[in-house]
């Protein structure tokens, strides 16, 4: 990214922790919320599940968070940061404290942290925007494992498989990169910086989709996704509902699908409360049994990522320590 406008990116320690602030009392707020609607029935689900089975979910939902981070490390290593794997898993982490943000964009709060070690806006936003791209391709090839058998979902596996492909053809070509660079030759000022950025970005994301880092990121989405649907899975097993491996992971997937159709809601929030309990209810499942599924699966998977998320900032910004600078391109 132009250097000249990097700066104006920046935020100050005390800032940074008052939006950190913010998004916890957010979370809170909401949560508190969610679990007064429906205290008693998902008190009485959470017995159900058992304490195994809770464990179980939760360890479904760490494992993708591993898998994720391993294939957003690779992603910064091949662009030149090859960063400590403690420090950076929190740095990874802290980012999913603004999952409920629309579009999950606050998770490029990383970009922040690793600029501080070296690590260019361009580059942490291109393995981001790459990591959502494979992201949205892993889920909508899950998904097909439901969608396959109910053609009313066809056209939003459609839709989001013809997505992933243009945006792939867009940045793939070097062309798309020249041509930005010129509309921002010919402009000043923030529209300059701005076209410049992008131009910056697409380059740094066509780096990330050669052909053995595209299979290995979908590789590893796939994997990590499939887990989630697993553990969604063994929430339906804890409550004795007849659904398959298979179904649970491509309801999860479809689901997961509509929550990015909501796309400016807060994580994806109303679009997978509305599919997944309706997928459920479509297998056999009663009404207010699905909703518990669907609830516990939030809890298991969101708003888990979010806590972690949490700590993981928390911890940052109590010790502050700075890795060893690693040049820019």
């Amino acid at each position: 990214m132009n250097g000249a406008a990097e700066p104006a990116l920046r935020l100050s320690g005390s800032r940074r922790r008052a939006l950190i602030a913010t998004a916890a009392i957010g979370v809170l707020v909401y949560l508190a919320a969610a679990l007064v609607t429906d205290a008693s029935r998902l008190q009485a689900a959470l017995r159900a599940l058992g304490i195994g089975g809770c464990l179980l979910v939760l360890g479904a939902s760490l494992l993708n968070y591993l898998l994720r981070f391993e294939r957003w490390s690779r992603y910064l290593r091949r662009l030149g940061h090859p960063l400590p794997r403690g420090r950076h898993l929190l740095v990874y982490l802290c980012g999913f404290a603004f999952t409920v943000s629309p579009a999950k964009a606050g998770e490029a709060v990383r970009a922040l942290y690793l600029r501080e070690h070296g690590v260019a806006y361009a580059d942490s936003i291109a393995a981001l925007f790459v990591e959502r791209l494979l992201d949205l391709l892993a889920i909508a090839l899950l998904a097909g494992l439901f969608v396959l058998g109910a053609r009313a979902y066809w056209p939003a596996l459609a839709g989001a498989l013809l997505l992933t492909a243009a945006l792939l053809a867009v940045i793939g070509r070097p062309a798309t990169s020249r041509l930005l660079d010129r509309f921002a030759a010919a402009r000043s000022g923030r529209s300059r910086r701005a076209l410049a950025g992008l131009a910056d970005l697409l380059r740094a994301s066509r780096r990330l989709l050669s052909p053995g880092l595209l299979a290995g990121g979908l590789g590893l989405g796939l994997i990590a996704w499939g887990v989630e649907g697993v553990g969604l899975y063994w929430i339906c097993a804890g409550l004795d509902l007849p659904v398959t491996l298979l179904t649970a992971i491509g309801i999860y997937g479809i689901a997961v699908l509509a929550g990015g159709v909501a796309f400016f809601m807060p994580g994806g929030i109303g679009g997978l409360e509305v599919v997944m309990p309706a997928l459920l209810v479509a297998q056999g499942v009663p009404l207010a049994t699905a909703v518990l599924a669907m609830l516990l699966c939030r809890l298991a998977t969101l708003w888990f990522a979010v806590l972690l998320g949490l700590l993981a900032a928390a911890v940052l910004e109590a010790r502050p320590e700075r890795l060893p600078p690693v040049a820019t391109r």
